[in-house]
Parts: C-alpha cells; sequence; structure tokens
C-alpha cells in the first residue's frame, strides 16, 4: 500500500471508528459541546385499498446520556419527541464532530420481521419484543453518513414508554435508547480520473467483540451487477473476484471495512454498495463512483503564416476526455479592447471517437479565407467539461501578407509607365529639336 492511500486510511480511522474511549469527546464542535441534535422522526402509514406507503414525520430530538432536555432559545413544539442515548461503548461524537448546523438528523424504525434479536449485554422478555430504531446522522457537504442501531428493551425499566404508533397525534415521549452497533462512511459521491487509486471507506464500531460479514457488491451502470469482495467473519473465508480489489484483512477485526480500488478506469464507474452484518442487524449503505477524465486540448498551429486569399483549415483537437458530453466553440477575438468576442458560426465538429481506454475524442474546425483584415487577429478555441471548473482555452495568431502576384503585377504597371514616360520625352524631344531654326 502506497504512503498517500495508507495516511488517507490511517486518516478515517482515526476520525473515531476505532477508538472506544470511555466518556465523550470534548473539544472542537457545538455538537460536542450540546450533546444534542434536532431530528426528524420517520415513520410509515399503510394507505387502505391503496396498497401504498405513506411517510409520517414528527419533529424529535436526540440527545446523548447526561443531557436531560433540549436546550435552546426556541423551546420545541409540545410534540416534540425525545431519544436519549445512554452511556455504552459506542462513543457517537468522535464520528461526527461538526456543528449541528452542518448535520442532518434522522430516526426511523428498524423492523426485525417479529423476530427478537438477542444482543448481548440486553435483558430481554422471550413475549415481549425489543423496539430496535436507526438514527442516520448525513454531513450536508457530503463529508460523511453516520447510521447507529438503537434499542430500547422490553425489559428496562422505562419500556413502558412505547413509541406511539400514530406519531401525528401531538404526543410527545421520552425514550431511553442504547446504541449498540454504529456505521460511518465517506461521502455519497466519488470522483475520479483514469488510473488512480480510489479508497472507498466504510467503517464500523460494536459495543462487544463478535463476528462481522462484509460485503462489497457492485453494479455497473446498465444493470450489471458483481460480488465484488466478502469476509465472513464466522468462518474467517474471504472471497477476493476482482484483483485490482483489495480490503484490510488485518484491520476488519478493529472496524475497518474500506475497499481499495486499484488504477480505476471507465468500466469501475458505477455504484458500489458495502453491506455489513452483525448478529441480525443488516446495514448497507452505496458510494457512486463516477470516473471523469479532463480533456487535452491542440490546435494545428500557434502561428498560422498565410497569403491573402488563401484558404485554410483552422483545427481544434479535443482529445481523450470522459464522459462523453464536451462542448467546443471558436472565438474570433477582438482588435480593440473591451469588446466581446465574435462567435464563429460556420464551425464543423467530427463524430466522436471511442478511444482503447473508453475516452473520446473529437475534432472542431472551420475553413479560414485569408484578408488582410486578419493580419494578427487571433483565434480562440473554447472547450467545456463536467471535469473543468473552468473552460480550456487555446488561441492561434493569423498573419496575412499581400499575394505576391498582386505586387508583381505593380511592378510591371510601374515598369510601363516608366517606359511610356521614356518613350514620350523621347518624341517630346525629337519634336522640339525639330521646330528649332539652322543657324545657316
Amino acid at each position: 500500500m502506497n504512503f498517500r492511500i495508507y495516511s488517507a486510511v490511517y486518516c478515517f480511522l482515526c476520525t473515531g471508528i476505532l477508538k472506544h474511549h470511555n466518556g465523550v469527546a470534548t473539544a472542537g464542535s457545538t455538537f460536542s459541546q450540546s450533546r444534542q441534535l434536532s431530528c426528524l422522526f420517520e415513520t410509515t402509514e399503510t394507505i387502505p385499498l391503496l396498497s401504498e406507503f405513506k411517510y409520517i414525520r414528527q419533529n424529535a430530538w436526540l440527545l446523548l446520556s447526561g443531557t436531560e432536555r433540549p436546550h435552546q432559545e426556541n423551546p420545541p413544539a409540545a410534540d416534540t419527541l425525545t431519544f436519549i442515548v445512554q452511556e455504552s461503548s459506542l462513543d457517537i461524537l468522535q464520528h461526527m464532530d461538526e456543528d449541528t448546523d452542518q448535520l442532518e438528523c434522522k430516526i426511523s424504525r428498524y423492523f426485525t420481521d417479529n423476530t427478537q434479536i438477542f444482543w448481548p449485554g440486553l435483558q430481554t422478555q422471550l413475549h415481549k419484543l425489543d423496539s430496535w430504531f436507526t438514527g442516520t446522522i448525513r454531513h450536508l457537504a457530503d463529508k460523511f453518513t453516520v447510521t447507529v442501531f438503537l434499542v430500547q428493551s422490553s425489559a428496562s425499566k422505562e419500556a413502558e414508554n412505547q413509541v406511539p404508533e400514530d406519531v401525528s397525534q401531538g404526543n410527545a415521549e421520552r425514550f431511553y435508547l442504547s446504541g449498540v452497533f454504529l456505521v460511518r462512511t465517506g461521502p455519497s459521491l466519488i470522483q475520479s480520473g483514469l488510473n488512480k487509486d480510489v479508497l472507498l471507506s466504510c467503517a464500523f464500531s460494536v459495543d462487544h467483540h463478535t463476528d462481522v460479514t462484509i460485503k462489497w457488491v457492485f453494479q455497473q451502470k446498465g444493470g450489471h451487477t458483481k460480488l465484488i469482495f466478502a469476509y465472513n467473519g464466522f468462518t474467517r473465508q474471504v472471497e477476493h473476484k476482482d484483483k485490482r480489489a483489495e480490503m484490510f484483512l488485518a484491520e476488519m477485526p478493529k472496524g475497518n471495512a474500506s475497499l481499495l480500488l486499484r488504477t480505476v478506469g471507465v468500466r469501475d464507474a458505477g455504484t458500489y454498495s458495502c453491506s455489513i452484518l452483525v448478529s441480525s442487524l443488516l446495514w448497507a449503505q452505496n458510494v457512486q463512483l463516477e470516473i471523469v477524465e479532463k480533456p487535452t486540448v491542440t490546435l494545428n498551429a500557434d502561428v498560422l503564416s498565410l497569403v491573402e486569399g488563401d484558404e485554410q483549415r483552422l483545427v481544434c483537437d479535443i482529445s481523450h476526455f470522459y464522459p462523453h458530453d464536451a462542448d467546443a466553440q471558436w472565438l474570433q477575438e477582438p482588435v480593440e479592447q473591451g469588446m466581446l468576442p465574435h462567435v464563429v458560426t460556420h464551425v464543423v465538429s467530427s463524430s466522436h471517437r471511442h478511444n482503447s481506454d473508453g475516452t473520446y475524442s473529437f475534432s472542431s474546425y472551420f475553413l479560414l479565407k485569408a484578408s488582410l483584415r486578419d493580419d494578427g487577429r487571433r483565434y480562440t478555441c473554447r472547450v467545456e467539461h463536467q471535469s473543468l471548473k473552468h473552460p480550456i482555452k487555446k488561441s492561434l495568431t493569423v498573419k496575412v501578407t499581400e499575394s505576391t502576384s498582386t505586387t508583381w503585377f505593380l511592378v510591371i504597371l510601374l515598369v510601363l509607365l516608366a517606359g511610356c514616360l521614356v518613350v514620350m520625352l523621347y518624341y517630346l524631344y525629337r519634336g522640339m529639336s525639330a521646330n528649332k531654326p539652322k543657324p545657316y
């Protein structure tokens, strides 16, 4: 593993996935200081006769242990739910040490198909199911997504406070939960150039030592799906389906489920799904990988020397870019400062050529008939593509000289005029000499 990739993995893990400190983070962000986050509690309701679902959303607060009630300038509404996460070995704060206004929170039920999940450390009742929830916290700038599995034990003294089935009735309840399983991923959208190494970040933390099953599945554009990598923590078996994909086997027991893709190409663009199975809890998150390659722009000359009346093709080659969409435009730069360039209209574009590496190329050109008024003028090829923050501009200068045939015509004309003048002077001299009287 090269140093750059190793550093990226290390920094991702040191942001909080592998640390299991007692207590909570105390420095840095508003969330660390307030230990509370405004959320939406989301449930679904079946619409009779239509076999459809509608979402019901209610304001809620997610509080960490030690924070009994939300504190803010505007008090919460009377029907706001409160979810209090009790102390556990999972340190939620260190996974998202950000300002609360940069975080988006949603709490949902996690349905267990009416089966009891036996989790170490939880007191459960066989005749009564525990209540499971997921809390998903996303960074608004897509830096990361954190999902926490939360459980309210049926045997706990707070079990009487069940989440109301109809949250639209204005019920304000407090629920005491335990965070037992947490997953953190990086950006949901990653862009990479060709032949680069790409790290798809995925890491987890569990409140006890247990065997974990990890899978990475890839879905290409167009629907083709294939298994990339699988690790079975129970049997310690590994399925490695792509030699250019790597996982960090020594780091998996510590919580590193990231996938490293070597020398990515166009064929690697698509959706990657990281799924983690712990006991009966299954979590999956998609990461979109886009291949974006900048075009190379070249002109057929930097300076073009022409003779008045000549015709010359000005060619702009746009090559090895991805994806397919790119736009090229020819501009005639103004001679006077402060004037806008003029768009050349009689431009022809070739069809796109598909290169062996999956990229595309094409040419944009027009025919210029040299004129003395074009002498010293610049023509610019302007290229736009989604890989570029700013368009690429390439310019050439046209130099135009007078035609040699015109020069020779002027020379011959001057010689003829000079000859006529000499002949006229000669006959004029003879005429004057003939009219002069003789001395004898």
